[in-house]
């Protein structure tokens, strides 16, 4: 089977860009396994992420076809190996079932990330039901004083 990509973008907000995109991917003989796309109306801008089977072109044949795309509309864009593990940093607070929850599907292989820290609001005591094992954790400690600051950062 071809490998999945997952291209994500961002730009100006203006009619066309998701057909512009999907009808690219379709002339290449990719298909869409998923897209999602956002439109922040405030801010005028447009945000896009699609997973897709890559067919017979090549990744780097992907990247050189839709680089005038992307210049036609001012993309900022990235286009990467679906199980190409990303970095993440994780927010917790003093329960942790959802961290373990994630960290669990990332040993698994289920999530392609690589936690590169734990952030969390109370100590690692607090963590009671999870090995956050190597993984650099930091304590940020937050009351109604403090709060601005801590979130701040």
């Amino acid at each position: 089977m071809a490998e999945a990509e997952i291209l994500t973008l961002s730009c100006r907000d203006k009619p066309g860009i998701t057909a512009r995109v999907t009808s690219y991917l379709f002339e290449q003989g990719c298909n869409v396994l998923e897209a999602e796309q956002f439109n922040d109306q405030d801010e005028g801008a447009f945000f896009m992420r699609v997973e897709f089977h890559r067919g017979d072109t090549s990744a780097d044949a992907l990247r050189s076809g839709f680089a005038p795309i992307a210049a036609e509309y001012g993309m900022s864009w990235t286009l990467r190996a679906s199980e190409a593990p990303r970095k993440v940093l994780i927010m917790v607070s003093k329960f942790d079932h959802c961290l373990a929850d994630l960290l669990y599907r990332s040993r698994i292989g289920e999530f392609a990330m690589d936690p590169v820290a734990i952030v969390c609001n109370h100590p690692r005591e607090a963590l009671v039901h999870t090995n956050i094992r190597d993984i650099p954790f930091h304590h940020l400690p937050i009351t109604k004083d403090t709060k601005p600051q801590q979130e701040a950062q």
